[in-house]
């Protein structure tokens, strides 16, 4: 009701705008002001939705540039931000792109408890927009406590739309119906009808799995109308209809063909006599694009239509937009054109198998779509592990324009029928007016208050006395890059870097006589700002239960732990003593032939040492926590001893023969400052305060390659980046206790791609693991050089 009265007072007041502020002639002038600066959309693809604790989270992002429908080159920094199931946050994470791409992985941390989480993505661009346009994905993370599946709990939101926002008395029109669950998820209904005062049926209807109907609907002046809904479970809930207002226009929409749709208006006679035959305008408009066609009702005519060609559409979405002679919006209905969107379709085939692994060819069967950059994922048949409801079609062509909660917009774009895109019709039908508000519009353009992020902005600070600004500093990095830096009152500035979480980056100061000092350095980034709270989150969407029924997901034992590490989907066996173990006098000798050495495949992967301990079976949390003062936390995962109790106990750990009492030290603490290693839960040796294991770490006294390229320069200060862009990291498939259990049919990974780039004949190739799977299937999604998209799920039979 409160939407119809809104509708009629625009339409016959100056409640937007006065008449001499605004006319149908500034109308368009104005859209294209506000969409001036151009729109990014953004959309991440995950290998999976379902992980594993000690797993990774395998990602590919794709950014758009929404008015030339191409990859938006302009941004280099995309900030991730991980939330709980209540939208607080729990990590950030920051990626560079480069042209319109990024790549990368995110570890599960073993200390997060199971359940659902959100992943949001957005740029520091975006944030010059009322409108959101981040893209939040959710993942479902198994730790060792199952989850409980929730309950639907049996109350109904039952809304009744007008097509185009506006119900008239005395006029026909299409009635919208919208039924769902308390957690905003479709509810199919039996059957839905509708009777006036006499009690007499007016309409039938029914609703998808969407919850979602329609039905022709002439709404008398002065008569009530109720409607009488019939659920599943016998139930019947009994609801009111909002009255029409007594004056006003109805707009429709309705396909003829496959070429053509037809635009409808209609009014009863107390409109007809106020508009008599005035020009009305319909704006057909998408991110800066738009066309103006004028409409008029004629003399004693109280329906008017227009039919159009689809060739006046844009691609994908469209907006269309009534105004009144005036200029102001008195309707709005949202359409879909799948025109030229969908015609890339790809076969997946096996060209051989070679040992351990299988040769694979993905070929687009359309090569017009010119060279496209995939990311693919290839999991068992039977994955229970991926439930990703949207697509980088959904993500680019329906999310930017639509206020509200889509449920499952993939549906919409996978394997489309004549019955999907009837089904798309009735949710935008449904949606009533988009995301842009006109009330916004007419203000006037949005401010460029952000710029684009190109790269980080490092502020340094020199503690070292005695420095000048006639001196000068030297940063090298770790590409081989050196950069002579301006001081000021002992502050320098790197500009526009793209700095790596863990690497190092070398300073030397130089004085004004020439000489070389060793500086002491601090560091502080200027990181993108990512929201602590986000309210974008939805349910998981449940069924309707028995009381006394219950079900839990449990978690797969899957991840094989005996004698390896997996942490980052590495398994490495551990190594045969080095030589530098025996000559090191530190180590006793008892412990000498259980130590392990950390050598250069270790480094590379596991970067940190608290890396290698949680790949052990140990809790390390990392960064302060709500109530501690302590940055690093490390607990062992189960219960060794009685005499501990319920709690997880703390492990006894030696940093150089030295027990530590803190752990700060090993914050961050590079692999490669390690020699060597012994983890041990038992305990051995330590009594009673071994409950949690021991674990002794001895430091590298000399670098790996002293003898051969090594030069002590006590000039040097060294920064490792505790901070910064996240490091691109070459996928390893995790090592799995068994490729033909259940467990691993369900929850196993088989391979990930991030960058699968066609030739031009739209053939890619790659290997994969042979698991011994009969059936794997691939899930597709890319995008092209010049803005031709592609999702795809295929199955193919291993023989």
């Amino acid at each position: 009701m409160h939407r119809i009265s809104f509708l009629f007072l625009i339409l016959f007041s100056n409640i937007l705008l006065s008449q001499n502020d605004i006319g149908n002639n500034l109308v368009k002038e104005k859209f294209l002001k506000y969409f001036e600066l151009p729109r990014e959309s953004v959309f991440l693809h995950t290998n999976k939705t379902t992980y594993i604790a000690n797993e990774e989270v395998w990602l590919k992002g794709y950014v758009f540039d929404r008015h030339n429908s191409k990859p938006f080159s302009q941004t280099s920094t995309v900030h991730v931000g991980l939330y709980n199931v209540d939208g607080k946050k729990f990590n950030d994470y920051h990626f560079k792109a480069e042209n319109g791409y990024f790549k990368g992985n995110i570890a599960v941390d073993s200390m997060l408890a199971s359940g659902e989480y959100y992943l949001r993505t957005s740029t520091n661009w975006m944030k010059n927009f009322k409108e959101d346009d981040s893209f939040v994905q959710k993942i479902t993370i198994l730790n060792e406590k199952p989850i409980e599946k929730a309950k639907s709990v049996k109350e109904y939101d039952i809304q009744f739309l007008p097509e185009g926002g506006n119900l008239i008395g005395d006029t026909p029109g299409v009635m919208g119906v919208k039924v769902t669950d308390i957690n905003g998820y479709g509810v199919r209904i039996v059957e839905g009808s509708v009777f006036d005062s006499d009690n007499t049926q007016v309409a039938r209807f029914y609703t998808s799995i969407f919850g979602l109907g329609k039905f022709n609907f002439n709404p008398k002046a002065g008569t009530t109308y109720v409607a009488k809904i019939e659920f599943s479970d016998g139930s019947v809930q009994t609801t009111t209809i909002q009255k029409p207002s007594a004056i006003g226009i109805s707009f429709s929409v309705k396909n003829v063909d496959d070429d053509r749709l037809i635009i409808s208006l209609t009014t009863n006679a107390a409109t007809k006599e106020a508009i008599k035959e005035q020009q009305f305008y319909l704006l057909i408009h998408k991110d800066g694009h738009a066309n103006r066609i004028p409409i008029t009702f004629s003399k004693n005519k109280l329906f008017v239509s227009r039919v159009l060609n689809k060739e006046v559409l844009n691609k994908g979405m469209n907006i269309l937009t009534l105004f009144n002679p005036d200029g102001k919006p008195i309707a709005e209905r949202l359409i879909f054109n799948y025109s030229n969107l969908l015609d890339s379709q790809l076969e997946v085939s096996k060209l051989s198998t070679e040992e351990d692994s299988l040769s694979i060819q993905l070929k687009l069967l359309d090569t017009s779509k010119g060279i496209q950059n995939l990311s693919v994922s290839v999991l068992p048949e039977k994955t229970i592990s991926n439930n990703n409801q949207n697509s980088i079609y959904s993500a680019f062509y329906l999310k930017p324009y639509i206020r509200g909660f889509i449920e499952n917009p993939r549906y919409y774009f996978i394997d489309v029928t004549e019955k999907k895109e009837n089904d798309l019709d009735l949710l935008l039908m449904t949606q009533g007016w988009s995301k842009y508000d006109w009330n916004d519009i007419f203000k006037g353009p949005p401010g460029q208050f952000y710029e684009f992020e190109n790269g980080i902005d490092l502020e340094g600070t020199i503690y070292s006395k005695g420095v000048t600004s006639e001196d000068k500093l030297l940063v090298s990095f770790p590409d081989g890059r050196s950069r002579y830096l301006d001081i000021l009152d002992n502050r320098f500035l790197i500009q526009k870097n793209f700095p790596v979480k863990g690497e190092t980056l070398d300073f030397t100061l130089i004085v004004k006589n020439g000489k070389l000092a060793k500086p002491n350095i601090g560091l502080n980034m200027k990181l993108g700002a990512i929201p602590d709270e986000i309210d974008t989150i939805w349910k998981e969407k449940v069924e309707f239960e028995d009381e006394n029924s219950s079900s839990e997901i449990k978690v797969p034992d899957l991840i094989s732990s005996n004698n390896t590490i997996s942490l980052n989907e590495v398994t490495v066996v551990e190594d045969k003593i080095m030589a530098t173990v025996e000559s090191n006098v530190f180590i006793p000798k008892y412990l000498k032939g259980k130590m392990t050495e950390v050598t250069e495949d270790i480094e590379f992967s596991f970067p940190l040492i608290t890396e290698i301990i949680a790949s052990r079976g140990y809790y390390v949390r990392e960064e302060l926590s709500f109530g501690s003062t302590d940055r690093l936390i490390i607990r062992a995962r189960t219960v060794q001893s009685f005499l501990s109790g319920n709690a997880l106990p703390v492990p006894v750990i030696y940093l150089d023969n030295v027990r530590l009492t803190t752990l700060d030290i090993l914050y961050r603490m590079p692999t490669k400052e390690v020699e060597s290693f012994l983890i041990d839960k038992t305990g051995a040796g330590e009594g009673a305060r071994g409950a949690g294991g021991v674990i002794r770490i001895y430091t590298r006294r000399l670098p790996r390659d002293y003898n051969e390229n090594y030069s002590k320069d006590e000039n040097v200060f060294k920064y490792q980046l505790k901070e910064g862009f996240e490091p691109v990291k070459k996928f390893y498939t995790p090592k799995y206790t068994s490729y033909l259990s259940n467990e691993f049919e369900n929850f196993g990974t088989i391979h990930w791609v991030p960058e699968l780039k066609t030739d031009e004949n739209g053939i890619g190739t790659f290997k994969i693991l042979n698991t011994l799977q009969n059936n794997v299937t691939f899930f597709v999604e890319g995008m092209s050089a010049e803005g031709d998209l592609i999702s795809a799920e295929q199955s193919l039979i291993i023989e």
